[in-house]
């Protein structure tokens, strides 16, 4: 990790309300990152490529350009936009343009987990949270010991490991 990561792990929020909020960013793998960055590589070179090889006509090569970079900025936009916010009564998942909110009174448990199952995680490291009565998501807090711990004074009928 490096400082950026220990300076920015945890921004303290404050709603309109004055209650605060509690921010956590997330943990990435880098192995995904690189897969993901590939990705969006790849995609605005292939939207430009009709651009220098002999392509599908001015209209094809609009249409490819659009799409690859529509692609392209949503696959960043799942990478960058993954955060999780304790609220005052909720938990807010965010995934780029997704967004789940948990309310604490149907957190059931949390426990930490390795997994390659999709989600709003960006690293094999995770907290598995069941919620409702067969809901689960994945989310991969950057401090997991600090989440945990704000989670179990948020919830404390839940089963934390």
């Amino acid at each position: 990790m490096g400082i950026k990561y220990t300076i920015i792990q945890m921004v303290k929020s404050h709603s309109s309300k004055g209650d605060g909020a509690v921010k956590f960013v997330p943990r990435r793998d880098g192995w995904l990152g690189a897969v993901i960055w590939s990705s969006v590589l790849i995609l605005v070179l292939s939207g430009l490529s009709p651009y220098f090889l002999d392509g599908p006509g001015p209209v094809g090569s609009a249409v490819l350009l659009i799409s690859c970079l529509g692609f392209a900025l949503f696959t960043a936009w799942l990478w960058v936009g993954t955060y999780y916010v304790m609220e005052e009564s909720e938990l807010v998942v965010r995934s780029g343009p997704m967004r789940q909110v948990i309310p604490y009174s149907r957190v059931k448990s949390a426990s930490r987990v390795r997994s390659w199952a999709a989600s709003a995680a960006t690293s094999r490291r995770r907290i598995e949270l069941y919620y409702n009565k067969y809901d689960v998501v994945h989310i991969s807090p950057l401090d997991e010991d600090r989440f945990l711990y704000e989670l179990k004074t948020r919830c404390p009928e839940a089963r934390i490991e």
